[in-house]
This record gives C-alpha cells, sequence and structure tokens, in this order.
C-alpha cells in the first residue's frame, strides 16, 4: 500500500495529465530532491532520536567501514564485468551499469522496512545501515567521477582509433 499502490496511481494519473505536464512543465526535479532530502531528515531523526537505539561509536565505525567496503565491492565487481573481453558493452554503458546497479535510495528502502518492520521497537537500529549507504553511495559516486570519466574518455578515444578505415592505398 505505501509503495505500490502510489506507483500504480501515478501512472495511472499520467497517462490523462501527459499533455498537460509537458505544456506546463512543472519544476520535478526540485520536487524530488525536496522530497528525497525530507525522507532522509525525518528517518535521520527518527533514528537517532530513538533513546532505545543502543548504537556505540565503535559500531558505528565498523558499520560505516563494512557499508564502504560493500559499496566499493559491488561498484568494482560491476565494473569488472561489464569490461570483460567478450563483453559488447561501451564505455558509457559500462559507467551507467556500475552507478545505476549499485545505487539504491532511501526513498524505497525506508518504506519497506517499515512495512516489513513494522511495530518493532528496533526499527530505528535496522534503518542505519540505510542511512549509511546512501550518503555513501553519494560520496563514493562524486569522488569516483574524475576518475571514471578519464577512463571512459580514454576508451572512447581508443575505440574510435581501433574503427577508422584506413586510407586506400594508391598504385
Amino acid at each position: 500500500m505505501t509503495v505500490v499502490v502510489p506507483l500504480i496511481i501515478g501512472q495511472i494519473v499520467r497517462r490523462y495529465i501527459k499533455d498537460w505536464l509537458e505544456r506546463k512543465k512543472p519544476p520535478f526535479g526540485a520536487i524530488s530532491s525536496s522530497v528525497l532530502l525530507m525522507i532522509i531528515y525525518t528517518t535521520f531523526c527518527d533514528t537517532f532520536a530513538n533513546p532505545n537505539i543502543d548504537l556505540d561509536k565503535f559500531s558505528l565505525i565498523i558499520i560505516v567501514f563494512i557499508i564502504f567496503s560493500i559499496q566499493m565491492s559491488f561498484m568494482f565487481l560491476t565494473f569488472l564485468f561489464s569490461t570483460r573481453n567478450n563483453s559488447t558493452f561501451t564505455p558509457a554503458d559500462t559507467v551507467a551499469i556500475v552507478f545505476c546497479s549499485t545505487h539504491k535510495s532511501l526513498t524505497l528502502g525506508i518504506p519497506m522496512l517499515k512495512i516489513v518492520f513494522a511495530g518493532y521497537e528496533h526499527l530505528s537500529l535496522i534503518s542505519v545501515p540505510l542511512l549509511i549507504y546512501h550518503p555513501a553511495q553519494i560520496l563514493l559516486g562524486s569522488l569516483l567521477v574524475p576518475t571514471i570519466k578519464s577512463w571512459m574518455v580514454s576508451r572512447q578515444k581508443a575505440l574510435k582509433l581501433t574503427r577508422q578505415p584506413k586510407a586506400p592505398v594508391k598504385v
């Protein structure tokens, strides 16, 4: 009810107001970012305002380390699989695969946690890894952008050089 029903209603309503939306062009990007920020903020407040959360600093550091390790591992594995020798993915495809396949959002994760663990007194403790994972993926993504961009540009140039037809030989 929390995730699927609004999605279905949105798809049905979109069909009828699509033309109007294309003419008016509402600021959906700003609205989406604001809603995401609100969800992150309220989840963060709910989690750390709970007096029953028994999370010491050392455990939090370990969780952060584990989350960053998992995120880096997923990104590295997807990069390896998408750049194998027999892969048909372009460098741009590889960048999309690395970032899209490993990035998950709080906007779906938190409602799912609230549905699955409704009434569970340690729900705020369970949401801590997700609260860390989301900013970690943003941070790692922004740190990796220059490296991935230079890799992609160099690969695209190399592919263009290997695909250029050679000039005909004059006799």
